[in-house]
């Protein structure tokens, strides 16, 4: 017999009892099928697999189809969690014999990895996971069992807590689970570092210290003939101040015509800061001379080097569509208004010039077409575009001054003071006046220990300051532009060199701001003060700005509104995505061109990717309350994404009686040429019952293989 749902065949003969009585519902006298609250409804198990093998993915659509998909995920962590405790016990498995060894030791991935035909290291991982599922995170591996949590979300708890004492990595597991299958990967990562902080935050100084103590430059060969130099475990602020700069430089070099894709760039950048062949050039003469290399003549790219189409920003904040065309939408055709103003970046883009060219830095969206130089049509070209891409009349250009008004704004930093890109820095106010050590947050980059927040507030003291306030619960309620600064304490007479163009955010509860006794936070006094006076003057229960009758026929936002529209939505605001706001564009949910006005309520950050998907891939989207949007996707799938809280209430500390150990520096059979390798060996993996004989002794000469 086949069941026969509206208008199609879904399930195949043999499916009786249980299994096909769940699977309908009588609406009247019509039986129809309810797939999708069915599926949803079951568990992991044999109930389950038996519906997925009698329905037919072909034969669904929609939300049946995602919850067929759901059911799938689920079953298939059962399965995975079935299989790493196979590997569990066959790593510690006796011949001829249900008893276990106590733990392993470097020869159990060869169990694992004979049978499996896998290689040493894959099995060693694998088994690495099943211990903590089994024996070090059990509440994880439940979870997975169970099918509330993936594997890979999973994976993702155990080796971001691998190095974490066991009591602590339990705690993070303990706040966590109940809200890990719902949080993008990435931001997932970010909780069990800010978790892991908020619970020892003295533990996890230790560790970083430790860490940098072991710091390292790493130079390695590639097949490709190409070279990978690494810097490990350098501090957070310096390689954020790297990075930056780094950042400023590729964006003041691709404003002189460069259409090299910008994370190519960064590379050029970064490799000739290194080389030791820009010593002793200032930012303007780095920049001229890799423009004037880059359009030297007789350096047109050859048949295997990247035409028009080639390849898109690889850095850090890339994902898709970033680098590529622009929107080319209805109405939010190209890059948004990226800047607020007063004090720092302008209303053009975070570097106070207007042009896109100046987003370029920390992986920011591409220019769009008509806006490079020379006007191609075209993405970004290859090393060595040839003429109609932006030459520049290069034998006056060292002398001239005028490409760089708008590309290199102020004078010089000087000496020992270099130019910077665009940082954005997020973190607490009541961490900021030393009430506190909650840890911070670079978007795009991760989080940051308090210390290091605070460092690098002080180097962002001249950008922007947003002092963001939330309601009791966390909840946006108003952004205001901080007119003053902490005093410096090392402030000192005489100009202060190029523009800052970093972002800050201070998170507070109004309540909070209130209450504040400025006397009793020194150098903060006079914020503080402008702070509580501006806030009396607010509505209490907040707010975005007031809309004027231009807002509703201009075609781009106010910079208020343009903050306060980013400031709201955190990042993109598409299903699973997690892009930050600050590289991302401003999209009308209903566009301008139909009459939608440029305020709060009708506006949505959206990466270049999701925006060209609501425009050409087939995806709709509503906003019905500000901030909240209701997706349909192409698929007929329904997603719905809320406004996030901007302040999540922290995890209470948890000390240890004793300080928490540092991470091991490797296992036992790293240590091959220790004297007391073996004894060493036997206490660290607990496997003292094993009989480890000594080997036979060999003459001092004795040749390999002995």
């Amino acid at each position: 017999m086949t069941f026969v749902g509206p208008d199609r065949a879904v399930l195949g003969p043999g499916l009786s009892g249980v299994g096909a009585s769940v699977l309908f519902v009588s609406i009247g006298q019509d039986q129809r099928l309810a797939v999708a609250a069915v599926l949803d409804g079951l568990g992991p198990g044999p109930e389950l697999d038996a519906v997925l093998e009698e329905l037919s993915a072909a034969a669904l659509s929609g939300e049946d189809l995602a919850a067929f998909l759901r059911a799938c995920a689920r079953q298939q962590a059962r399965v995975e969690a079935r299989t790493l405790t196979a590997m569990h016990h066959l790593g510690r498995a006796r011949a001829g014999s249900t008893e276990r060894y106590s733990g392993y030791d470097e020869f159990s991935g060869d169990e694992v990895a004979a049978v499996l035909c896998w290689s040493r290291s894959m099995a060693a991982r694998k088994l690495g996971l099943a211990d903590d599922l089994e024996v070090r995170l059990p509440a994880v591996g439940e979870a997975v069992w169970e099918g509330r949590l993936d594997v890979v979300r999973a994976s993702r708890l155990c080796e971001w807590t691998r190095d974490v004492p066991d009591d602590l990595a339990r705690h993070v597991a303990e706040v966590l689970l109940p809200v890990a299958a719902s949080l993008p990967i990435g931001e997932l990562i970010d909780r069990i570092e800010q978790v892991v902080i908020e619970l020892d935050p003295d533990w996890a100084a230790r560790r970083e210290a430790k860490a940098r103590r072991n710091g390292r430059l790493i130079l390695q060969a590639n097949p490709s003939g190409t070279a990978t130099l690494s810097l490990v475990d350098v501090a957070a602020t310096s390689g954020l101040a790297m990075r930056d700069r780094v950042d400023a430089l590729a964006a003041a070099v691709r404003g002189l015509g460069v259409l090299t894709p910008i994370g190519v760039l960064r590379k050029e950048v970064a490799e000739r800061l290194l080389d030791g062949s820009l010593a002793g050039l200032d930012d303007r003469a780095v920049a001229v001379l890799l423009a004037a290399e880059y359009h030297a003549p007789g350096d047109d790219p050859g048949p295997d080097d990247p035409g028009p189409e080639g390849p898109s920003d690889g850095g850090p904040d890339g994902g898709p569509g970033d680098g590529g065309p622009s929107d080319g939408g209805p109405s939010d055709g190209g890059p948004s208004n990226g800047g607020p103003s007063n004090g720092g970046p302008s209303d053009g883009g975070p570097g106070g010039s207007g042009r896109p060219n100046d987003r370029l830095g920390g992986g920011e969206p591409e220019p769009e077409p008509s806006q490079r130089s020379g006007g191609s049509d075209h993405g970004d070209s290859g090393e060595g575009a040839g003429p109609g891409q932006g030459l520049l009349d290069l034998p006056g250009l060292l002398g001239e001054p005028e490409p760089f008004p708008r590309l290199l704004d102020g004078a010089e930093p000087g000496p020992g003071r270099v130019r910077a890109g665009v940082g954005e820095l997020r973190l607490r106010l009541s961490t900021a006046l030393g009430l506190d050590d909650l840890p911070g947050q670079v978007p795009g980059y991760g989080i940051v220990l308090a210390r290091h927040a605070r460092q690098l507030l002080e180097r962002h003291r001249l950008g922007e300051w947003r002092v963001v306030c939330t309601d009791d619960q966390g909840r946006l309620q108003h952004v205001l532009l901080a007119r003053r600064r902490p005093a410096h304490p090392r402030a000192r007479p005489g100009p202060r060199g190029s523009e800052c163009r970093a972002i800050v955010e201070l998170h507070v509860p109004t309540t909070l701001l209130a209450a504040l006794h400025p006397a009793d936070h020194g150098r903060w006094a006079a914020l503080l003060v402008e702070l509580q006076a501006r806030l009396a003057e607010l509505p209490r229960e907040g707010g975005p700005p007031a809309a004027t009758a231009a807002d509703f026929s201009r075609r781009r936002p106010r910079v208020e509104i343009d903050r306060w529209t980013r400031v709201r939505d955190r990042c993109c605001v598409a299903p699973a995505c997690r892009r930050r706001a600050q590289a991302s564009d401003l999209d009308h949910t209903v566009d301008h061109a139909w009459g939608g006005p440029s305020l709060d309520w009708n506006l949505g950050v959206l990466d270049r990717h999701h925006h060209r998907a609501k425009h050409h891939g087939g995806w709709t989207v509503h906003q019905p309350a500000p901030g909240l949007f209701r997706w349909r996707t192409r698929a007929g799938i329904a997603h719905t994404t809320r406004p996030r809280k901007i302040l999540v209430e922290p995890v209470a500390p948890r000390p240890a009686s004793a300080p928490r150990p540092l991470p091991d520096d490797g296992p036992a059979w790293a240590d091959d040429d220790h004297p007391d390798w073996r004894a060493r060996y036997l206490r660290r993996t607990g496997l003292a019952e094993l009989e480890v004989t000594a080997p036979a002794a060999h003459p001092a000469d004795d040749p390999p293989p002995f």
